[in-house]
């Protein structure tokens, strides 16, 4: 009898976790245009030069070459969509000041490394690619208060843009908003093994996770409520259980970042449905 408990408690536990891991009908058929191409991390960059990351000449670059963008999207303090990884200028411009604390005027004062580009706002951005290459826009947010004013510009800056796309974040809470409010756009889910990268903390900009969060986010345990269209997984840990079950069983895009040699493409490709890149030409 006992046994038999166990065997149920097993089996209600599974079931569970299935439930949890379940990304729902997902639409794949439109997420394979990504994978005819190679997807540039914040543009065709190199921060020693005159296109760093994240910046228009790098975005150019990439669209002169048929790659497809990645960038980063978050707001200003008087509200603005400004495409900038970092939620400070202290790596790109050597300013210790957040994003969210700067007006767009004020970013203006600043150059992108030792280059003469600054900060762009995302509609310039959209303007230049101009439907040319598919873009990837992944959602930063530096707080849990501001989450849906991000979403809801952001939208507003895509709603009237006709090229392909899709949004990406590693807060479900915006990946479950566009759910909701934007039901027709492509989602997907970022996430890492947040056990094994602590550095991951400063790159995700989330707060400080508990063992409960870094379990639920490594192991996408928030598909049931987020229902994404493919999952954005740190190549060093495709292994990652969660993330092969998803994949596998459940079929989900699957779509690899950040790859930073040939080497490591070569061992990625066949991993992945989508290729993120940068630091080398693929």
């Amino acid at each position: 009898m006992i046994i038999l408990y166990i065997l149920i408690i097993f089996l209600a536990a599974a079931c569970l976790y299935l439930f949890l891991l379940y990304p729902g009908k997902t639409r794949k058929e439109r997420m394979l245009v990504f994978g005819q191409y190679r997807i540039a991390h914040r543009g065709l960059f190199n921060n020693t030069t005159s296109a760093p990351e994240n910046s228009l000449s790098a975005f150019q670059k990439a669209v002169d070459a048929g790659f497809g963008i990645e960038l980063d999207v978050q707001l200003t303090k008087d509200r603005e969509v400004v495409v900038i990884h970092d939620e400070d200028l202290h790596r790109t411009s050597k300013v210790d000041t957040k994003i969210a604390d700067c007006t767009y005027a004020m970013l203006r004062e600043y150059r992108l490394f030792q280059s003469d580009e600054k900060i762009p706002k995302f509609s310039a951005v959209l303007s230049l690619i101009n439907r040319t290459v598919p873009l990837i826009v992944e959602l930063k947010n530096t707080s849990s208060s501001d989450y849906a004013e991000l979403c809801e510009r952001t939208a507003a800056c895509l709603d009237t843009y006709n090229g392909l796309f899709c949004i990406e974040s590693f807060n479900p809470m915006i990946v479950h908003w566009f759910r909701i409010n934007r039901p027709d756009y492509l989602r997907g889910f970022l996430s890492t093994d947040y056990h094994k990268e602590l550095a991951s903390l400063t790159c995700v900009q989330l707060p400080k996770l508990t063992f409960l969060e870094k379990f639920t986010l490594t192991n996408c345990l928030m598909n049931f409520y987020i229902r994404p269209d493919f999952i954005a997984y740190n190549i060093h840990y495709r292994n990652q259980l969660s993330y092969r079950i998803c994949t596998g069983l459940f079929g989900i895009v699957k779509v690899g970042w950040t790859i930073r040699s040939k080497e490591e493409l070569d061992t990625a490709k066949s991993s992945f449905d989508v290729i993120i890149f940068d630091s080398f030409l693929p």
